[in-house]
């Protein structure tokens, strides 16, 4: 058996820019305009009913004013939190990201995120919406990677009709 060398093994390391190149198929990377619309989906179609479930429970005066009930934005969010990280681990897609043929997978494996991912890239999105730059990074690089895909080592792929 030969010994590798570290600096040959290093150099033979897997790299997600050649991931095309280590898979039979063509990765197709989300586009910025249908990851943009995927989310606005998500947002009527999931957080938009947690929002009048919360409302129709704490009643409509609480969410206008969160000194009411403090625990309904919390639980608000925390619901809103474990939708998402279900659709993200158990298809890869939203009902937006589903309807757009859009899917998160891991960025080395290209394969299902695992729940640590998945809560980790939702925690990132806080970040990427306060710097909001964190939204626009697609347009700035090849793989199309926002700042919450670059923290949780996930990428965003245009899903093969085929599987």
């Amino acid at each position: 058996m030969q010994k590798t060398r570290w600096r040959n093994s290093k150099k033979t390391k897997f790299r997600p820019d050649n991931i095309e190149n280590s898979i039979n198929h063509k990765v197709i990377y989300g586009s910025f305009g249908s990851r943009f619309f995927a989310t606005v989906m998500d947002m009527f179609l999931i957080i938009m009913p947690v929002n009048i479930v919360v409302g129709l429970i704490y009643g409509y005066e609480s969410m206008k004013n969160p000194e009411l009930h403090p625990t309904a934005g919390i639980i608000q969010m925390i619901i809103v939190l474990i939708i998402t990280v279900l659709f993200w681990t158990i298809s890869g897609q939203t009902p937006g990201k589903k309807a757009l043929n859009l899917e998160i997978v891991n960025n080395k494996t290209l394969q299902k995120i695992s729940l640590f991912q998945a809560i980790i890239r939702y925690l990132a999105y806080f970040l990427s919406m306060i710097s909001l730059i964190g939204f626009f990074m697609p347009l700035l690089n090849k793989q199309r990677k926002t700042l919450h895909d670059i923290i949780a080592g996930t990428i965003v792929i245009q899903k093969n009709i085929n599987n």
